[in-house]
């Protein structure tokens, strides 16, 4: 299910889904709840890339905190399709890490949902933020660097709705 390694254009591929019965609504497409819940799956992955996976999280008592999120549903998802979910490192400092992932349908590409995230490491000891620890740091560096030259990705909150958020 997770391919280690970036495409040509740098984008990270480490998460994919098939949407199940039992996630599909009264509406017909894919619930709301789970889109969440595949984008924590690909958030996972990432942080499973950078080498905070549980083990390290165990071993040195830290984790990550989402602390912000705005998701974007653009297109129905339906029962049994297969979706992918890319991902990106928007930014990150010595504690924060701002990350976008994009969910297309695997058999077009077609755009389904993005979602952008804030997640704060934290010292679960003190339960406060604290610097990543260097090996998760430099990690984070580099795939930001690959990542640095791409495009904008799709806004997670819609230009309307940033531009009405002045009314």
């Amino acid at each position: 299910m997770h391919d280690e390694s970036a495409s040509d254009d740098e984008v990270l591929w480490l998460h994919e889904a098939v949407v199940r019965p039992e996630w599909v609504d009264y509406n017909g497409h894919m619930n709301e709840a789970y889109y969440v819940l595949i984008f924590g799956d690909a958030t996972d992955a990432l942080y499973d890339y950078i080498g905070l996976d549980d083990a390290a999280r165990r071993r040195d008592n830290v984790s990550l905190y989402t602390v912000e999120a705005h998701i974007r549903y653009l297109i129905e998802a339906h029962d049994g399709e297969q979706l992918r979910i890319a991902t990106r490192v928007l930014a990150h400092d010595e504690k924060r890490l701002r990350l976008h992932h994009t969910m297309v349908r695997a058999r077009d590409g077609e755009t389904l949902a993005v979602i952008e995230l804030m997640a704060l490491h934290v010292d679960k000891q003190v339960v406060r933020a604290a610097p990543f620890l260097p090996d998760a740091a430099a990690r984070i560096a580099s795939v930001a660097r690959a990542q640095a030259s791409l495009p904008p990705p799709v806004l997670a909150v819609s230009r309307h709705w940033a531009a009405r958020a002045n009314d």
